[in-house]
């Protein structure tokens, strides 16, 4: 039987070459961690099967599913810039030549049949010590079976005695209600609705997510915008009640303020005269725009206080405020607007922290959370690490940009560029990592068909591929990705690089030298990637 087995986190493809399968494999974890293996057989039946033997581990099964990569990602810190590209010659930093196929989609499967495809099996494993498996080495048994062909393959698992916690590191990928309900096909208010939020839900917290995003204007009620004003809130509640019920600590929120849109119906990206979200004709520096604002905050914080999250909320003012400007004056103007919104958030939600993504420390002052894209992180790097220095927490995200050899998500990138950003934060001393598109499928009708995103903004390509999302939406519920497993044992490794940090800074600062440098430049090689995560064990324990 030829196949392939790997622990490795790099993506495979329809059309990987097989070999002769390895009789062993060495794997390695936190007590509290996991540890995946892609599997790739031949398999002349319908199915195969796949079992693992031995005590003291669960195993979860998924059938690795192959999604379409229709471009390439150009290459380039530009939002605005030609983010997809069909080149002649596969790009250096991307990992094949567009259009082409890849293993990313993780449909859960039972273990003893598993479909093939094409002659071939196509699995992925997920072993954790289960809570009371003490840490030592342990010797299991991989069995892959296609028919009458069977292989063994020994796995040797050594579980140390450290457990990361999840409390060192935060990251937030935004859920999206809406797209949601179109996906799965369910409707408010039903007992389907909740049941697929809940798989979401617990979706993101199997990747150590402990923050949820549901935005104050995502269509989920009528609100009376014009006077007299009045703002309901109630039917969010549902929602929030699930995510806090399945662990989360933190509802992040907001979007009280906005771009407002051309007469095409188009967002006006570079506008210097930013609009109330819950009514866009209406400017922020205005006295209605004043009013409006004050009263649909007194309702959400009259609204948070009867359920009693005043102190379980982040907020959001308004996404990239200082992103996307034709001239100095216009951001000058942009910051007045939105330091005058975030004075109103202040007034009626007290001590809340207010978090937003942003280009610059120019916002300093309205936000208590700063998130730099990766890019604008290195390019004003002194800024960003002279208020870390001073106390203020900073997270980072990446999106449609930056591109090319930056590290990022897409799904033609190497897989395990999605676990070294979190390198990049532990180096860094960034306390968070950020994403837009947990399931933002607005733009993606079928990602089963086509994985680049429409672009609504009005500049630029489509989204690069897999930029929108990194969930997929299976039955009654999200299937996982590889590239969500990636960023699974990133958000791990950087919460253990905290405790690290804490216990001796040189030593965390030589072991993240072996892999990063910066977030464009660092060593992805797998096999170095996974030495530096057993060392930072070793130095854990």
């Amino acid at each position: 039987m030829n196949g392939i087995i790997t622990a490795q986190q790099r993506f495979l493809f329809p059309d990987s070459a097989l070999e002769a399968i390895p009789q062993e494999l060495r794997v390695v974890s936190a007590k509290n961690g996991k540890t995946g293996i892609q599997l790739c057989f031949e398999c002349g039946e319908a199915a195969g099967s796949v079992r693992v033997s031995g005590k003291g581990f669960d195993t979860e099964t998924y059938q690795m599913i192959a999604v379409p990569v229709e471009y390439n990602t150009g290459d380039g810190v530009n939002q605005g810039g030609a983010m997809v590209i069909l080149p002649d010659e596969c790009p250096d930093y991307a990992v094949k030549k567009a259009p082409f196929w890849v293993f990313d989609c993780l449909k859960p499967a039972d273990p003893a049949a598993i479909p093939a495809e094409n002659g071939r099996v196509n699995a992925y494993i997920c072993l954790s010590p289960a809570e009371d498996t003490p840490a030592d080495e342990y010797e299991l048994s991989l069995e892959l079976c296609a028919g009458n062909a069977r292989h063994l393959c020994r796995i040797r698992y050594q579980v140390y005695p450290v457990c990361y916690d999840e409390d060192l590191f935060e990251t937030t990928n935004w859920f999206a209600v809406t797209a949601m309900e179109k996906m799965h096909g369910v409707t408010r208010g039903t007992k389907a609705f909740e049941d697929v939020v809940r798989a979401y839900a617990r979706s993101m917290r199997r990747v150590n997510q402990k923050i949820f995003l549901l935005w104050m204007h995502e269509d989920l009620s009528e609100r009376r915008t014009e006077k007299p004003y009045h703002f309901d809130f109630e039917d969010m509640k549902p929602i929030i009640e699930i995510f806090f019920e399945e662990g989360f600590d933190t509802f992040e929120t907001g979007g009280i303020i906005c771009r407002g849109y051309r007469e095409d119906g188009s967002m006006d990206m570079y506008t210097a005269d930013f609009k109330c979200s819950a009514n866009p004709a209406i400017s922020v520096d205005s006295d209605e725009g004043y009013e409006l604002l004050c009263c649909e905050m007194k309702a959400f914080s009259e609204f948070l206080a009867r359920n009693g999250w005043l102190d379980r909320v982040i907020f959001h003012v308004m996404d990239e405020p200082d992103v996307h400007y034709l001239s100095d004056a216009d951001l000058q103007a942009r910051r007045v607007q939105f330091l005058t919104a975030a004075n109103i958030v202040r007034r009626y939600l007290p001590g809340v922290k207010i978090i937003e993504a942003v280009k610059t420390t120019l916002m300093r002052g309205g936000v208590d959370i700063m998130v730099p894209i990766t890019d604008s992180y290195e390019k004003e790097k002194k800024a960003f690490d002279t208020a870390i220095a001073m106390g203020e927490e900073l997270y980072t995200y990446v999106c449609c940009a930056p591109e090319g050899k930056w590290l990022n998500r897409f799904l033609d990138s190497p897989l395990q560029n999605g676990r070294l950003l979190f390198w990049g934060c532990a180096a860094n001393r960034i306390g968070g990592y950020l994403h837009w598109g947990y399931n933002q499928f607005g733009g993606v009708p079928n990602p089963f068909e086509a994985t680049s995103a429409k672009n609504w903004t009005g500049i630029g390509t489509n989204f690069p591929c897999g930029d929108a999302f990194i969930v997929y939406p299976g039955e009654n519920g999200p299937w996982l990705s590889m590239r969500l497993e990636a960023e699974r044992m990133g958000a791990q490794e950087a919460a253990l690089l905290c405790a690290l940090r804490k216990k001796d800074e040189a030593a965390h600062d030589a072991l993240v030298a072996r892999v990063f440098t910066n977030f464009y430049t660092y060593n992805n090689d797998p096999a170095a990637l996974d030495a530096a995560h057993e060392a930072l064990l070793q130095l854990l324990s």
